[in-house]
């Protein structure tokens, strides 16, 4: 018989996938922008992002808005994991390293949460481990009704 704790690690991961069912419907995201999620697991993700011409701006770099969307987008896998939904208070993004080609690497940690906020980081690499970008995020924890 199962005790309390493995019984709350049964609903968490219950949650955990149905959060992630909805992540994944995400068409603007994941369709539109190619973003795919990798691997999630509590608190913490992993997503990619193939850099193609319509990722690029003027100058041919990878666009910022794009390396924000996946830093989100990873974050978001992070810290929605059970009964609760997260939505994002602010997202602070420093861009460390252009990129203009392959793959991109976005893995979110959440690191602090109480029961009305969350904080985590998102770190983008690109295909060789150099960092792209970096980001802290902070989000409100929606209570279920």
């Amino acid at each position: 018989m199962k005790d309390e704790q493995e019984l709350r690690k049964d609903a968490l991961a219950e949650n955990h996938k149905k959060q992630l069912e909805r992540m994944l419907a995400d068409r603007f995201i994941c369709q539109t922008i190619g973003i795919k999620l990798v691997e999630a697991g509590v608190g913490n993700a992993v997503a990619e992002l193939t850099i193609g011409p319509e990722h690029l701006n003027g100058v041919g770099l990878c666009q910022g808005g794009v390396l924000f969307s996946l830093a989100d987008y990873a974050w978001a896998a992070a810290s929605n994991y059970n009964e609760e939904s997260v939505v994002s208070l602010d997202v602070s993004i420093s861009y460390c390293r252009s990129a203009t080609s392959g793959r991109l690497i976005a893995k979110a940690r959440e690191i602090s949460r109480t029961r009305s906020t969350t904080v985590g980081d998102v770190v983008v690499l690109d295909d060789q481990g150099r960092t792209i970008c970096l980001a802290r995020a902070r989000g409100y924890v929606l209570q279920p009704r």
